[in-house]
């Protein structure tokens, strides 16, 4: 068996981080990112690239939540498969095709409705099916799609970077 059996390599310890040993329960990771103007802006990723945003009607001007959403899955299910079929000892490549619909609510609002199409190639339906099920039960966004994750929303003073305007 593989002995970094897919994961991401970690990362390096940023020159804040303190040298004392960290609580089973601290973040591996915490992505920081920030959407100024909705789907009419741009999102920010923290040290990072920034994307324009654009509602479903116009994505030719740039991503909106339902592509988000849809990426951050397939990758998220993606590598979580590749390590479960290598804990399996699995040697084979795999697909994670993911598709968000957009809905609207009767009473006012919308939803999504998530679907991910996964693939492994030179295995049977059936074996492909089970590894498939140990992924989406081990993978954090399926897990979070589920309404198995700890979302919270908190309130923040205002700031603009960069003094932001909607175009």
């Amino acid at each position: 068996m593989t002995e970094n059996p897919g994961y991401a390599e970690p990362q390096a310890r940023r020159e804040d981080s303190d040298d004392e040993p960290k609580s089973p329960n601290a973040p591996i990771y915490t992505a920081k990112v920030e959407n100024l103007g909705g789907t009419s802006g741009e999102v920010r990723v923290e040290d990072g690239m920034t994307l324009p945003t654009a509602p479903t009607s116009h994505t030719e001007l740039g991503s909106n939540p339902e592509q988000f959403l849809a990426m951050a899955w397939s990758t998220c299910l993606g590598e979580t498969l590749k390590v479960v079929l290598a804990v399996n000892e699995i040697d084979a490549l795999s697909r994670v095709r993911c598709e968000v619909d957009l809905h609207q609510e009767k009473s006012g609002g919308y939803y999504f409705v998530p679907r991910a199409y996964i693939s492994v190639e030179g295995i049977s339906d059936t074996d492909a099916e089970k590894y498939a099920a140990r992924a989406h039960a081990r993978c954090p966004i399926s897990k979070l799609l589920k309404g198995m994750g700890t979302p919270s929303v908190e309130i923040e003073e205002y700031k603009n970077p960069d003094n932001f305007q909607l175009s």
